[in-house]
């Protein structure tokens, strides 16, 4: 499309037409049709019925939740049950869903994602291709949510998880205050989470064996050659290459025979942490309500902070003992492998905080959105660092024999921050502009002003400082046009059919212009079956962050090499990259659902991608042979072609291509009890049963890379992979199933992932690395203790809930074609934290 049409589309689609109907229903009750199934309302809650248009007029939802169906997740808030669904649908973090909050399109998941879920009355999510009429994209789904009109909540909760492999717990806390009172609501929410550190010898870890026998202690070893001295080999009858430190303080030749080649041993493992130690607080706002009849205002505050420590092992140094030092018994110099007694710890604090300003506008049949929001974060690392000692001979004031050595291995403590701040002004109309015979045109005009600006400090002299300023102002027009109606008469035979176009173009400071289109295409033949076809175009630079953030050092991280098919330990570079070029791609989609029994809400459902991008951001896996051999200058070797550093930070790959398939079906039916609303006996609602079925199945076809012009492309499902997981998984299979029945539940979830494999190479020939099958199931069960333990006044609002996730404590294995596992591919590096059961008690006030 050129910039010309593009300017026509947004001039054209600008101006507003009036068109006849009837106006859409607002408040509560401008959602959707009333779910099939719903639990009889609160008699002290007056209800108001209004009487309008429908927002979604003959679209069958992807899901429909009423309030039974909401509680069979056993979630405490709106972000968490949007998160579980977004999960079933397969939906990933670029797939963000468009959320209408009564009848009101919101700018963000935040607004109202910490209300507690008995805050909502109905939850729909409608498939791709219906967000354009609200404002939003043809890539979109749209929630949406219908809250109480009447809610008056305390809410609080606490958590406890533990691993059953042991070592390892949670603890959660939640605190949530929530007024709402038709179209005010307000809440406030405090969240604290504290995770404990897991250790590498708390999984059984098999650390990499370092080159010299180091130790706390210390081992004395020959310098220059295997043998330490002649006479000690004398005095033991055999050649000693290797003797600990004796715990006297003047050793004689005849302390180092009884552990003669056997040296100290340390282990590593209790200096190295899997998991670190966190806390995490999180405190936020929100306040919306009506402050004239056209016009709603919202504000929302989050502040949050992130703590994290950890240990990366022991710094270690091979130090001379000479000849000539009054503490040495031997007749030649000889070297002492060391480690020091303190670990070496990396420390993280992240501070952000989130202020958002939302005015929606009702201007006639157009719907007016400004939004004004304030981000802002600073990070700060702490990290140690052995340095390399400028001399490692031992002066002749030093009793190496009880001494402490952690005081000659020098130590960096390097410090780096990064401070961001982002600022976004936005306007949006959305309204119809030309009415046709089959329907109004609903448009779209929207202009975004953003600047952000990235300042990261680091004392590695080798990176510096960095400072990135973005600005950006951007112009987006996008159109629904039915083009033929069952309801309007318009070649009723076709059914429903509706285009949708969309254009966008976008200014940066440092990429220039870059635009996004899309074109889809709607058609309902059947009530019960919807079909949207749909091609996108996406230029965008790499965010401020890839490009900006500070440069990090990780000592004594492990790697896999699969040049050589050996785990080595290395320095691990990781941060932005300021050289990254914008990013393009193409996405053409094709969709359907079709509902097979409206009564059981049974819908199958399917949605097949073909993705191509090019100039793709990328992190740079660290566990691949073609990554090695397109980028050798991200992988340093030692003379003796062993691997030392790997520089991680992201780079633009040239391109890739994938084909892809996900399809499944979904179900929500009453299968026992009383039929909703149904009483037994005076004032006593009879309890009804339901059961939710989902289950997906994704293929994907094909999936290439091209790491760089001109080298042949990486099948990453034959073995190409480009990163720590093996190849790509050809299959996954998900499925969930729930039961509820007046506030008792059980949900169980299944993940099934295919094998998948990696292309190495161990002592100069090619290998396969084979990543096996993994199922992880999960459970969660809940209760209202008021269903147990009826008539007990303080039981009302409580809730137990107990949650086994990976219950069968599964694990992927990783063998090489002799059934070895390489060391960075041990079960506990897989997944360090194993089966969990959680413990939540709630009760809502």
């Amino acid at each position: 499309m050129s910039r010309a049409a593009a300017a026509a589309l947004l001039a054209g689609a600008a101006i507003p037409v009036q068109a006849s109907g009837s106006v859409a229903a607002s408040s509560s009750d401008s959602s959707t049709a009333q779910p099939a199934q719903s639990q009889q309302a609160d008699p002290s809650q007056k209800e108001i019925v209004v009487t309008g248009q429908a927002l979604f007029p003959n679209i069958q939802p992807e899901r429909n939740l009423d309030e039974t169906g909401i509680e069979s997740y056993g979630l405490s808030t709106v972000d968490e049950l949007v998160g579980e669904i977004q999960s079933e649908l397969g939906d990933t973090d670029d797939d963000q869903p468009l959320v209408i909050v009564n009848g009101q399109p919101i700018n963000d998941l935040s607004e109202i994602g910490d209300l507690p879920v008995e805050a909502l009355r109905n939850l729909q999510v409608l498939p791709r291709g219906t967000a354009v009429r609200f404002g939003g994209t043809s890539s979109q789904r749209v929630i949406s949510l219908t809250l109480h009109r009447t809610v008056r909540s305390a809410t609080l909760a606490g958590e406890r998880k533990i691993a059953t492999d042991g070592d390892w717990s949670a603890t959660r806390g939640e605190a949530i205050l929530t007024d709402i009172h038709g179209s005010t609501r307000a809440n406030l929410s405090f969240r604290a989470n504290d995770q404990a550190t897991l250790l590498d010898s708390q999984r059984g870890i098999v650390e990499l064996q370092p080159f010299q026998p180091y130790a706390i202690g210390g081992n004395i070893v020959g310098y220059g050659s295997g043998e330490i001295d002649p006479s000690l080999s004398a005095l033991a009858g055999r050649m000693v290459t290797v003797a600990p430190l004796p715990s006297v303080t003047n050793p004689t030749l005849a302390d180092f025979i009884p552990a003669a080649n056997s040296p100290a041993v340390t282990d590593i493992a209790r200096f190295r942490s899997l998991r670190p130690q966190s806390d995490n607080y999180d405190l936020a706002g929100n306040f919306s309500t009506k402050l004239n009849s056209w016009l709603t205002g919202n504000a929302t505050l989050d502040l949050s902070q992130y703590l994290s420590r950890a240990i990366r092992g022991l710094p270690s140094g091979l130090f001379v003992l000479p000849v000539t030092s009054p503490f040495s018994p031997f007749s030649r110099d000889v070297e002492i492998a060391a480690y020091g007694k303190n670990p070496l710890h990396f420390r993280s604090r992240s501070d952000s905080a989130n202020a958002n300003i939302t005015l929606n506008a009702t201007l006639g049949r157009w719907r007016g959105n400004f939004n004004a929001r304030h981000q802002e974060s600073k990070i700060r690392f702490t990290s140690e660092q052995p340095m390399p000692s400028v001399s490692n001979q031992l002066s002749s004031d030093f009793n190496p024999f009880g001494g402490n050595f952690s005081s000659l291995i020098p130590i960096a403590r390097e410090r780096i921050s990064s401070h961001s701040v982002t600022n976004l002004l936005q306007l949006q109309m959305t309204g119809p502009s030309i009415r046709l015979p089959a329907g109004s045109v609903e448009t779209t005009i929207e202009g975004r002003l953003q600047w952000n600006h990235l300042f990261a400090s680091s004392t590695i002299g080798a990176f510096g400082n960095r400072d990135v300023h973005r600005s950006e102002h951007a112009i987006r027009g996008s159109v629904d046009v039915p083009l033929t109606s069952r309801s309007a008469g318009v070649l009723p035979q076709l059914g429903d059919l509706d285009a949708t176009g969309e254009y966008q173009l976008d200014h940066f400071s440092d990429a220039g212009d870059l635009v996004h289109y899309a074109l889809g295409l709607s058609w309902q033949p059947l009530t019960a079956l919807r079909i949207h076809g749909g091609i996108e175009h996406n230029e965008m630079p790499a965010s401020v962050e890839l490009l900006g953030s500070p440069t990090l050092q990780s000592p004594n991280a492990f790697a896999f090499d699969p040049l050589t098919g050996n785990t080595v330990q290395v320095t691990e570079i990781t941060g932005g990259n300021p050289a990254l070029r914008p990013e393009t791609d193409q996405i053409r989609r094709l969709s359907a659902q079709l509902t097979l029994i409206k009564r059981l809400n049974l819908q199958l459902s399917g949605e097949y991608t073909d993705t191509g991008r090019r100039d793709f951001v990328s992190s740079l896996p660290d566990e691949s042979a073609a990554i090695m051999l397109a980028f050798p200058d991200r992988f340093v070797r030692d003379s003796n072609g062993n691997l030392t550093t790997i520089d991680l930070r992201p780079v633009n790959f040239d391109s890739e291509e994938e084909k892809r398939l996900r399809w499944g079906f979904s179900m929500n039916t009453r299968i026992g009890g009383a039929a909703p609303g149904a009483k037994r006996g005076p004032g006593r609602v009879a309890p009804t049963t339901y059961l939710q079925l989902t289950a997906n199945h994704s293929v994907v076809f094909s999936d290439r890379i091209v790491i760089r012009s001109g080298l042949d492309p990486v099948d990453l499902l034959g073995g190409g992979a480009i990163g720590v997981g093996g190849g790509r998984v050809r299959h996954q299979l998900d499925g969930t199933a729930a039961i509820t029945s007046g506030g008792i539940g059980a949900r169980i979830g299944v993940t099934w992932r295919s094998r998948s494999s990696l292309l190495a190479r161990s002592n100069g020939a090619t290998d396969t690395l084979t990543f096996s099958p993994l199922m992880t199931i999960n459970l969660r069960a809940f209760a209202d203790a008021r269903r147990i333990v009826p008539g007990i006044k303080w039981t009302k609002g409580l809730r137990f809930s107990i949650d086994a996730l990976n219950l069968t404590d599964s694990r992927q294995s990783v063998r090489d074609s002799f059934g070895i596992t390489p060391l960075q591919y041990q079960p506990g590096y897989r997944d360090p934290i194993g089966r969990t059961i959680e413990l939540e008690i709630r009760k809502v006030f």
